[in-house]
């Protein structure tokens, strides 16, 4: 996991533990990545090897011709998709309800590749104390566990 999951101890507690904040923190981290893994699982679902019909000659296949049927149906019974999917989702549609404060939040703490901003930086940069930079990030948190289901 990345090393800018750090769990600050004080009045700013999430009410999850530490595995489950890790977790939480790592769909934001990682959205481009569960992206990609998405459409590499759409693609092995899609692309599946097929054995050669050794009945020739023989009478009518049992199997669905509908192509187009066969790949939704892959699509819509794959529990590993249809998790990724629903975590892509989730997080967008969240992003695009934060505040400005929230987003900054995640931008610069979940985000950017090429700093490891610290709670304090970006508490400076909002102009904000590190205890309300983490009871925003906690309710970011708090409503991700809710739409994804684990409240």
């Amino acid at each position: 996991m990345d090393k800018r999951i750090l769990r600050i101890v004080g009045d700013s507690m999430s009410k999850y533990n530490d595995a489950d904040l890790k977790k939480i923190e790592g769909y934001w981290i990682n959205l481009e990545k569960l992206k990609k893994d998405l459409k590499f699982r759409e693609w092995e679902l899609l692309h599946q090897y097929k054995e050669e019909d050794k009945n020739i000659g023989g009478g009518k296949s049992s199997n669905t011709s509908d192509t187009t049927f066969m790949k939704a149906n892959a699509l819509v019974e794959d529990k590993v998709y249809q998790n990724l999917k629903n975590i892509i989702e989730t997080i967008e549609k969240l992003y695009l309800e934060l505040d400005e404060d929230q987003k900054k939040i995640v931008q610069m703490r979940y985000w950017d590749k090429k700093e490891c901003y610290e709670w304090q930086h970006v508490a400076d940069e909002l102009y904000m104390s590190v205890q309300r930079v983490l009871r925003k990030r906690n309710n970011l948190i708090d409503e991700t566990a809710k739409r994804l289901g684990w409240v």
